[in-house]
C-alpha cells in the first residue's frame, strides 16, 4: 500500500512502457532499478526509508504516464500509472493512478480527491472550490468536505473551510528538467473539532497548466503525499 511501502521501483511502469511501444529494450535500467530498491530496502531497515532518486535513464525509458507518491509519513516511494481518465461535463480531468500492489489515488486536475487500498481511504472529496482555484491560477476560497474511511465499513462527514491563495511564480527542478510553476497554498481549518488545520501546496506548470507537483492532505492516517508528475 502506497503509505506502507518501503519503495516500489519504476520496474512496473517501465514493463507496461515496454508493451506500449513494442521495444522490449531496456538493458541498463533494471540494473539502476535494483540499485535504488537495494538503496531504499537498506535505508528502512537502518531506519525510515528517504524517497527514491528518479534518474534521467529512469525517466527517458518509461515511456507510459507515472506518477512518483512519497508518503511522508511512511517515508520511500512509489511509483503509479495511470489506468482511466475522464473529463465531466465541466471540462474537468479525473485520473485513477495505480500503484504496484493496486493502491489508487484519484486526482481531479491534479488534486486529490479519493483514495482506495492506502488505510484510511478518502472515501470522496468535494473539492470543487479548490479545483477551480488551481485550474485557472487564481486565489479563492470554498468549503472542503471529506468522507474518511474509518479503517472498516464505517465512515465519516469532515468539512474544512480553505482558502487558496496564489503565491506568484516559482520554479522547480523534477529529474533535472527546470519547470516555470505558479505555487498555490490552499490553507484548511475544520474536521471533528472544528480546530484541525491542512496545508495543500501545488506547483501548476506555467504553460501547459498541469500540475507537476503538490504537496497534498491524503486523510488523518496516511498524513501527507508528495506526488511528482513524472510523465504525462
Amino acid at each position: 500500500m502506497i503509505a506502507r511501502n518501503i519503495a516500489i521501483s519504476l520496474a512496473l511502469v517501465v514493463a507496461l512502457s515496454a508493451c506500449s511501444s513494442g521495444n522490449d529494450e531496456a538493458p541498463g535500467l533494471p540494473s539502476v532499478i535494483a540499485s535504488s530498491m537495494k538503496s531504499a530496502i537498506a535505508a528502512k531497515r537502518a531506519g525510515r526509508a528517504d524517497p527514491v532518486t528518479v534518474t534521467p535513464k529512469m525517466l527517458a525509458e518509461t515511456k507510459v504516464a507515472a506518477l512518483q507518491v512519497n508518503p511522508e509519513r511512511a517515508g520511500g516511494s512509489d511509483f503509479l500509472r495511470r489506468i482511466a481518465q475522464r473529463r465531466d461535463s465541466d471540462g474537468m480531468v479525473t485520473e485513477v493512478w495505480q500503484s504496484s500492489d493496486n493502491a489508487q489515488i484519484f486526482l481531479r486536475n491534479g488534486v486529490l480527491v479519493g483514495t482506495r487500498g492506502v488505510g484510511t481511504d478518502i472515501i470522496s472529496s468535494d473539492a470543487r472550490a479548490t479545483v477551480r482555484a488551481v485550474s485557472t491560477g487564481t486565489s479563492g476560497r470554498g468549503n472542503r468536505l471529506y468522507v474518511l474511511s474509518d479503517g472498516d465499513v464505517t465512515s465519516q462527514d469532515v468539512a474544512f473551510r480553505c482558502v487558496t491563495d496564489n503565491l506568484g511564480l516559482q520554479d522547480i527542478v523534477i529529474v533535472n528538467q527546470v519547470f516555470e510553476t505558479i505555487l498555490l497554498r490552499e490553507s484548511c481549518i475544520g474536521g471533528p473539532s472544528g480546530d484541525v488545520t491542512i496545508r495543500n501546496d501545488f506547483w501548476v506548470h506555467a504553460q501547459s497548466g498541469l500540475v507537476k507537483k503538490s504537496r497534498q492532505w491524503a486523510g488523518p492516517a496516511s498524513g501527507y503525499f508528495e506526488m511528482i508528475l513524472l510523465k504525462d
